[in-house]
């Protein structure tokens, strides 16, 4: 259930006032900032506005009916000039403990660090009211979906379910007590024409190929939601121990399937079985940015032929690895390595066929040492930094 600031924050110094969103109006306002403020950067690609608009919708986005949360934008002079919500994960408390909440959905018409500091304050005093005594961020709305503050990488354009931004957040944020909690990484695979890989790449899967104990298989589409639910329940476990993880819930993973599948294709999504028990998986998506690129996130009139074409006719040249992991039990062994190892080279291999020829990896913890080792085995760059930052309150 959506909560609200007890009273609108305002600062006489420059003009700005912050107030909740609270009419249809305003909805579309928060939505619509990000189209106005980065039109005009050349690495924009703007998302489908329905996709964004469903996000921030309790009625479309199960889990955010759970979550107490604010959407505020920043009005100065009568112009909304930015956007921001501030929320309480339950999932994210129940696990932690630690009376954390959370801030995202943060953009600024133009640089100002004066916007972005009013809209902070009036976060931090809504977490504060709520009893929180952290702040972090920026999740959207947690660590299971878009999150992390672009710090490096501005040049190139995001990618499916990946933020964009600008230069000059993170110095207003971090003018404001905020620091680093936590870096997440973005790796770019080049493929090129011919699909090629690197000599220890050949023999870890000569490897694989001798054993009798791993193989692989793809999505089975006639058991889809079960699909979803298992490579998902390998993905808990997987990342388990890693920092800031959070477990996808029922909601998230029915949700997550809904709006997953008019973009998956049965080579999309590759299972490596150990023993014959599925122990790993590789998901990698076409681009939908990339597809809807020059729409400015409409469908109407024509904006659905376009994107039907590019995705099922001509195909994405980029793709995300949205999802991968491997059992706990698994990790660090030799049998595991080479499951994932084959597991990557597979869906690499089918989507190249199909004209990818570019594939990010993202998001990656800088801590998360055994899936950074796996993607530079492809002799991939990390070309993009995302920053999680955290303040006391």
């Amino acid at each position: 259930m959506s909560a609200q600031p007890q009273a609108a924050a305002a600062s006489a110094k420059n003009s700005i006032v912050i107030r909740p969103v609270e009419t249809a109006t305003d909805r579309r306002a928060f939505v619509d900032l990000p189209y106005r403020a980065y039109r005009n950067d050349p690495a924009w690609r703007a998302p489908l506005r329905f996709e964004r608009e469903a996000q921030i919708d309790v009625r479309r986005h199960p889990a955010l009916g759970q979550m107490p949360h604010v959407l505020m934008l920043a009005v100065r002079d009568g112009d909304i000039v930015g956007r921001a919500a501030a929320f309480i994960n339950p999932a994210h408390l129940a696990r932690y403990e630690d009376q954390t909440g959370h801030f995202g959905f943060l953009d600024t018409l133009y640089p100002d660090p004066d916007i972005t500091a009013e809209l902070m304050r009036a976060a931090e005093a809504w977490l504060r009211e709520k009893g929180m005594v952290r702040i972090a961020g920026p999740f959207n709305f947690s660590v299971n979906e878009e999150c992390g503050l672009l710090v490096d990488g501005f040049d190139a354009p995001p990618v499916f379910m990946m933020l964009h931004g600008r230069p000059d957040y993170a110095p207003a944020l971090e003018n404001l007590g905020y620091a680093k909690a936590m870096d997440m990484h973005a790796y770019l695979m080049r493929f090129g024409d011919k699909y090629e890989y690197p000599p220890i790449v050949h023999k870890l899967l000569d490897g694989y190929a001798r054993s009798d104990s791993m193989h692989l298989r793809c999505l089975d589409e006639k058991n889809y939601d079960a699909e979803i639910r298992l490579v998902l329940d390998i993905f808990d476990d997987a990342w388990s121990g890693n920092w800031g993880f959070v477990p996808f819930g029922a909601a998230e993973i029915a949700h997550m399937a809904k709006e997953l599948k008019p973009l998956i294709r049965p080579d999309n999504l590759w299972i490596g079985m150990i023993d014959d028990e599925p122990a790993g998986f590789t998901l990698v998506l076409p681009d939908l940015n990339e597809a809807v690129a020059g729409l400015d996130g409409n469908l109407l009139p024509f904006g659905w032929a376009q994107l039907l074409y590019n995705l099922k006719i001509k195909g994405t040249k980029t793709g995300r690895m949205l999802l991968a992991g491997i059992r706990r039990k698994h990790h660090k062994s030799r049998r595991g390595l080479q499951t994932m190892v084959a597991i990557c080279n597979k869906v690499f291999e089918t989507q190249h066929a199909r004209g990818m020829r570019n594939i990010e990896a993202s998001w990656v913890l800088e801590t998360n040492k055994d899936l950074v080792g796996l993607i530079q085995l492809f002799d991939s760059p990390r070309y993009k930094t995302y920053r999680i930052y955290e303040k006391p309150l």
